[in-house]
Parts: C-alpha cells; structure tokens; sequence
C-alpha cells in the first residue's frame, strides 16, 4: 500500500541547538493522524551540529512511519527569515498546500497538527492558523498578539495568564508568534515569504500584515495547545542580543508602516522610557539603545549582530 502524499511541510530550524531540534522532530515524529514531509534546516551550526542532525534524521528513515524527513545544511546563519524562506522553497517543490513553521524549542502533543491543516483546508479564507503557546509553567505565552501602544510596540495575547477555555474562539489576530504557525502556501507564495532584512524578530508580525492585506485571515484557534520555551536562539528573553535584534527591527517596521500614532506611542514608550528598562539590567538596556539606534539608521540586522551580542552576555 502506497504512503499518503503530504499536505504538511514541516520546517524546523536549528542553530547551535540540535538537542532541542532532535527533541522537537521526535515530538513530531509521534504524530500519527497527518503526514508530514519534514525539513530539518541547518543554520550553519557547524559540523559536528550537523552530524547531530545527520544521525537523528537517519534514524527516523529507519523507523519507518508515515512522515519523510531531510535534512538541509548551509554554511552561514541566514537568520530565522533566510532559513524559513529556504525551507519555503524546498516545500513549494513539493507542491503541498499547507506549511508549518517551527521553533525548534517546543514539546508538541501528538494530536496539534490535524486540528490546523484541517481549519485550513474547510475554509479558503484562512491564511495562517495557530495553536495556544504555553509556558513551561501552563500560563499562556501567546495566544496570538497584535500591534499595541505599548513597550516594542506589540502584545502578545494572554501573557502570562492562564490559557483561555478551549471553547473559547476561534479569533482573528493581528499576527501569530511564528513558533508555531500552519500557512496556507499559496498566501505565503503570493506575498514573497519572510522579508530577509529582519533576520530575526518582526518578521512574524510583518508576514502576517501583508497576508492581511491582501485578504487572508490570520486566526488563532484556543482548543491547540503547545508548550513553547522561547528565546533559547537568542539566548533567553532579556539577552542583550534579542533587545538588539527586536529594538532595531521594531525601527525598521516602522520606518515601511509607522502612522503618526504609532511613532509617537514608540517615542514615548521606547524612547522616553528607555531608562526604565535598566532596572532589567543594564547589558539588556544598553542592547536596546544601540538596537534603536541602528534601526534610525536603517540598519539591516544579521549574523554579525547576534555574534556580538550573545558574546556581550
């Protein structure tokens, strides 16, 4: 009997971290209700990373089950949006209708994904879908976020409490946090994937505004539940590289859309207030000014800023 075709491209993206990548793909792994074609995507971690990678892949060949898994490595950290886009066009090859992007630092249950790909699939309106993002604790990370007059300028839904009641929803949200979302390709395709000058940080909330644009619905749905340990690339929440990389590039999205209010809302919370996020520590306030910065001067963030600012820890 011949094996179901895929309609999931799974992307899932290692830098320097093939414990959690290896962890992540045997979550996926488990899942038995939706076949999936698997990326496992290198960003230039280095050979013995890849090796890492080599092995658990191999071993997944061997298992057998419904899921095909690759393995791709490139030499240089293309940043989260170059590795994305790399993987998009290795799905698009493939010709399936639905995308799933991942960050490699979460533990999925085995039933998440048919819930998505079926969302999709019942209604052409829906760009991109996402589960519930939890902490490891069981309070909410995300459940979905949108643009706010607030610090960096984004919320994300729910942080912090406890998750909503799974018959709550679904509901249209200004942008999924891309640790977890299902895409419907041909939207991603027809709006040019992830823009590359963020490299890491924005690109979700920029995504998710331009297949807004041009119609599609981004919604996220409360009976998905996933647990997400965020930041581990950047190393953690309050590192000085991602203060660096969300300040520069909070700049440089609203430099392409800022209204009026919107800059003035980031001058008063980012600017004004700047002094208050010393009280967080001054390696993380000092990141977020230089971040600043660089962005007012259209700085195009990448590999050289992470390197910096991971060994500035």
């Amino acid at each position: 009997m011949a094996e179901p075709t895929p309609r999931v491209a799974a992307l899932l993206l290692n830098w320097r971290r093939a414990d959690l990548t290896l962890r992540c793909l045997h979550d996926l792994l488990a899942v038995r209700d939706e076949p999936m074609h698997v990326f496992v995507l290198d960003n230039g971690s280095g050979a013995d990373e890849v090796a890492r990678l080599r092995a658990g892949v191999d071993a997944a060949a061997a298992a057998g089950g419904p899921h095909r898994v690759e393995l791709a490595a490139w030499d240089e950290n293309r940043g989260f949006t170059g590795g994305m886009n790399e993987g998009l066009r290795r799905a698009a090859a493939l010709g399936v209708p639905f995308v799933l992007v991942l960050n490699n630092d979460l533990r999925l249950p085995p039933d998440f994904l048919r819930p998505l790909a079926q969302a999709l699939a019942n209604d052409p309106r829906l760009a991109a879908v996402g589960p519930t993002l939890l902490r490891a604790d069981g309070m909410v990370w995300a459940q979905g976020g949108d643009r706010r007059l607030r610090p960096n300028g984004l919320a994300l839904r729910g942080h912090g409490r406890a998750p909503a009641p799974t018959t709550a929803g679904p509901e249209d949200v200004g942008f999924l946090p891309c640790a977890c979302v299902l895409f419907r390709a041909e939207s991603v395709a027809a709006v040019g994937g992830f823009d590359d000058a963020y490299f890491m940080y924005w690109e979700d909330v920029d995504l998710c505004e331009r297949l807004r644009a041009r119609g599609g619905r981004i919604v996220w749905l409360p009976w998905i539940r996933v647990v997400h340990d965020s930041g581990q690339s950047a190393g953690g929440n309050r590192s000085p590289a991602r203060k660096f990389l969300m300040a520069c590039n909070a700049v440089r999205h609203l430099r392409a859309h800022g209204a009026p209010l919107a800059w003035l809302a980031w001058l008063v919370c980012d600017v004004v207030a700047w002094p208050l996020s010393l009280v967080a520590g001054p390696r993380g306030a000092w990141a977020k000014l230089c971040g600043t910065l660089a962005g007012l001067r259209g700085h195009r963030a990448g590999a050289a800023d992470v390197q910096r600012w991971l060994a500035s820890r």
